[in-house]
């Protein structure tokens, strides 16, 4: 490797042992291994395969061959111990990464066997070279440069014969052969001893070795020879002595078979073959302190932060009992860290029906199931814990009172991510009457559920002091999840009260938070992200926000609660067709209608079809589904006639949704029938509902919307003065606040009011009272305007509301795609790396790059999923 790294080649060494058979944990350790030689490499993958489990490598293996090509540095990974990896799915990653690592990476894999390697396809193109174990052994010469030029041995040629000969040059004999004689024995009689020995000869070097070692030094190895790997720390553990590091040392300087893994000289291990011959003589000579000694390296792991080392450990020791002790003892510290799919896995190795039983350790499972939001496996698990909690010995009084509030919370929590809220109300009692005799996790997480309630039943007040009270127990979690979410809640709150300094605090604190405890790229940073883009959109700053959204994009079904994921998809697909990217908009609002559907969020699909007729994108029929009314409830259409009670819950933002999308539909249907369509009193009475309900029930923010809304029907309707008068408070708010979105989202009939009142400002006085800084606004409004117009008209039209005719209804004439296209385009669907694509088509990885470029340009897209999602949609890929 040192020969390697100084031909300016980036070596990357990673030592395999059992745990790489999962695959995601495979993956983890090589990130980090590549990023321990090339700083700062791919971050945001590790992160990915926390939070992807399941399909983590469909988006990581191409990302990381097309990163390294990227490079443009020649990388060499080492994978030792190849033997020890028998799962397919981990053997398929390497396969793929073999096959079509490209021309900048490399591997070197030593292993015991052949399995699980497609080294025939490797030789078929040339790409293999094998040393086997009879290219490794020395020839007579080597044998005497070994024994006699570099170990110094006194042996005469017949020696050296009889030597090679017996050891057939295998170098690890050779080796026991040196340190054998390294008390100046004869020669010969060792050899004569040697004779005949071809099946035991290592064993029988091994123990020659061993027996001319000091008694300390022995009984070092023997102790130390349980673990697969060695630190100090861990050595001292299990030998006895003080100075671990010291004896490691000592040790590899006496070419005792010790091999370092880093190189730093923290972490050692020994030769495979000296390991099994230690352990051998350790159950000879001390029966029965094997267990004991991986009983000692389990509690060391664990105390010491390597849980997954600890459990193995315990198991090899039979102590089921101490491997679920262990697991439960770090469980929710990897929930609050993010890390919940390191938690499943870990529990994966356990029996399960030792787990099945203990309701601390369901409890956990739920809470990472829950924040996967894998809400059945969560729900699963939840109620197995609250069965077996009754005949779980191991639990105290206070265990089980503690255990119940929090099953609760978990249960609220799962209902939250399921938008909706039907636990929350039992937590003031049971939860926060209590909350110093609970965990802070709980609390944490039990105030932003009620949070969340008192948001969507319009108490912002209160919400923002449940954050203020919650703020102590945030503080004492170890993770940033909880805290996050609590900022992001806050500021969603004042958000709804247009207190747009504390929103910017809040959502500021959650994005630093998120960054400093977990991460750039983090799921808790990105999901902070995507509210603090929604402000930045409001405000003007698109490329800022983008860039968040688009992270935020990444995390799918996993992006948090549906506020969250309607920054994402609405405002991402809004800054899209502001760009003049009209099929790039569709498509990410066609990704929140596909996470809408399978996740049941009835609110995310309304504001999916909102955004469409808001964009000019042709909606799409809602139907009630099996997660209840998307209308919100029976009662939303009487409520309709008049400004009425309030929808319970939820119900009544989903209501003021689907109103809105109506009124909008028919705005834009009454511009296309021309200005005398018989339906425009009727939405200017629509509009008017609209602004009296939100105003009554959803707050400053709402009302500023529904004001925009009336304005622009107003305008519409020909009532250009009461249109002005409405439009008016809206503006001076909107320039108060620095908030040019609303309005300019507003439709065009918003835009000629905003004209006409500029004009009229410039030609004469402002009315009393009216600010002075609202002209500047209205010009720094009409510029804005001007600008997107001409985005749009550099690119693709915008396309006009109307009913879809089936669904095939195209609204963009389909490309031709020449037969090359045609094959990329398919491999592209396969999920094939561009290095994949040019050894299958024999093309050169720039032609690969130039053939997907000009797709992405005919689809209008601009990623590979992107443009497999458009293909499919314009039948140029099989739908499924």
């Amino acid at each position: 490797m040192e020969n390697l790294a100084s031909q300016g080649l980036i070596t990357v060494w990673l030592s395999l042992d059992r745990d790489d058979n999962n695959t995601i944990w495979f993956l983890s350790h090589l990130l980090q291994a590549i990023r321990k030689a090339r700083p700062g490499f791919e971050e945001e993958l590790q992160q990915l395969l926390e939070e992807r489990p399941a399909d983590a490598e469909q988006y990581v293996v191409p990302a990381l061959i097309n990163a390294i090509d990227a490079g443009g540095q020649d990388i060499v990974i080492t994978l030792d111990d190849w033997h020890l990896v028998t799962e397919p799915r981990t053997r398929a990653v390497v396969e793929r990464l073999l096959d079509a690592g490209g021309s900048h990476l490399s591997f070197i894999i030593t292993s015991r066997n052949r399995s699980g390697l497609p080294l025939g396809r490797l030789m078929v193109r040339d790409q293999l070279l094998e040393v086997d174990a009879v290219a490794l052994r020395f020839d007579e010469t080597e044998s005497q440069d070994f024994l006699v030029g570099i170990n110094r041995l006194d042996l005469d040629a017949g020696d050296l014969a009889s030597l090679h000969r017996t050891t057939e040059g295998w170098i690890a004999a050779l080796q026991l052969v040196s340190l054998s004689l390294r008390d100046h024995r004869e020669a010969s009689e060792l050899i004569e001893r040697l004779s005949g020995r071809h099946a035991s000869i290592g064993e029988y070097l091994a123990e020659n070795v061993l027996d001319t070692l000091d008694p300390e030094t022995l009984d070092f190895l023997l102790m130390t020879s349980v673990p697969e790997r060695l630190c100090a720390g861990l050595a001292s553990a299990l030998s006895g002595v003080e100075l671990g590091q010291a004896m490691l040392e000592k040790i590899q300087a006496q070419d005792l078979f010790l091999q370092p893994l880093d190189e730093d000289g923290t972490w050692y291990r020994y030769h495979h073959l000296f390991e099994d011959y230690l352990r051998r003589r350790l159950e000879r000579d001390y029966p029965g302190r094997t267990q004991e000694l991986n009983l000692t390296a389990a509690r060391w792991y664990s105390e010491n932060g390597f849980p997954s080392d600890a459990v193995d450990h315990a198991l090899a020791a039979g102590d089921v009992e101490l491997a679920v002790e262990i697991v439960e003892f770090r469980a929710m510290w990897l929930v609050e860290h993010s890390s919940m799919s390191t938690l499943l896995a870990l529990v994966g190795k356990i029996p399960a029906g030792h787990v099945a039983g203990q309701a601390r350790l369901q409890t956990a499972i739920a809470w990472a199931h829950t924040l996967l939001h894998q809400s059945l496996a969560a729900q699963s698990a939840l109620d197995r814990a609250e069965a077996v909690m009754p005949a779980d010995a191991t639990l105290t009084e206070h265990d089980r009172f503690e255990l119940g509030v929090e099953g609760l919370v978990v249960q609220s929590c799962i209902d939250m991510y399921s938008d909706r809220v039907n636990h929350v109300d039992e937590l003031d009692e049971k939860c926060f009457a209590q909350a110093d005799l609970l965990r802070p996790w709980i609390v944490s997480v039990a105030a932003n559920v009620s949070t969340f309630k008192k948001i969507h039943d319009g108490e912002y007040p209160l919400a923002l002091e449940q954050q203020r009270w919650a703020a102590k127990f945030h503080g004492l979690t170890s993770g940033p999840f909880s805290g996050v979410y609590g900022q992001c809640f806050a500021g969603l709150a004042a958000y709804a009260l247009l207190d747009l300094d504390s929103v910017d605090q809040h959502f500021t604190a959650a994005v630093e938070l998120g960054r400093r405890k977990a991460g750039r790229y983090s799921h808790a940073a990105r999901l902070a992200g995507a509210m603090m883009g929604q402000l930045l959109y409001e405000r003007g700053e698109l490329d800022k926000a983008e860039k968040l959204l688009e992270e935020t994009r990444e995390l799918g079904s996993e992006g948090g609660v549906v506020d969250f994921m309607l920054s994402t998809y609405a405002t991402l697909a809004r800054i899209k067709a502001l760009r003049g990217d009209t099929p790039r908009a569709r498509e990410i609002l066609d990704e929140g209608d596909l996470v809408a559907d399978s996740l049941g969020l009835d609110r995310l699909k309304l504001v999916m079809n909102l955004e469409r007729v808001q964009l000019g994108i042709s909606p799409r029929p809602i139907h009630a589904g099996p997660h209840g009314d998307v209308l919100g409830a029976a009662a939303a259409q009487e409520a309709a006639d008049g400004t009425g009670p309030r929808l319970d819950g939820l119900a009544e933002t989903k209501h003021q949704i689907q109103l809105a999308t109506l009124l909008r539909t028919a705005l834009a249907d009454a511009g296309q029938e021309g200005p005398d369509s018989p339906g425009k009193p009727d939405t200017v009475e629509g509009a008017r509902r609209l602004l009296s309900r939100a105003s009554a029930y959803l707050g400053p923010r709402a009302e500023l919307n529904a004001r925009i809304l009336l304005a622009a029907a107003l305008e519409q309707a020909g009532n250009r003065a009461e249109a002005e008068t409405t439009l008016w408070p809206a503006l001076e708010t909107c320039s108060r606040l620095g908030l040019v979105r609303p309005v300019l989202d507003g439709g065009a009939g918003c835009l000629e009011l905003v004209r006409a009142i500029s004009a009229r400002l410039r030609r004469g006085p402002a009315p009393e009272g009216a600010s002075p800084e609202l002209p500047r606004f209205l010009s720094v409004l009409i510029r804005l305007d001007a600008q997107a117009r001409t985005n749009r008209d550099a690119a693709w039209p915008v396309e006009a509301a109307a009913p879809t005719t089936g669904p095939g209804t195209l609204s963009v004439p389909e490309p031709g795609l020449s037969q090359r296209e045609q094959a990329i385009l398919r491999l592209v669907e396969k999920d094939r790396s561009n290095r994949e694509i040019a050894q299958e088509l024999h093309l050169g990885i720039d032609t690969v790059k130039w053939y997907l470029k000009s797709l992405f340009n005919t689809l209008g897209v601009s990623d590979r999923r992107a443009c497999v999602r458009e293909a499919r949609r314009r039948h140029l890929l099989p739908s499924k």
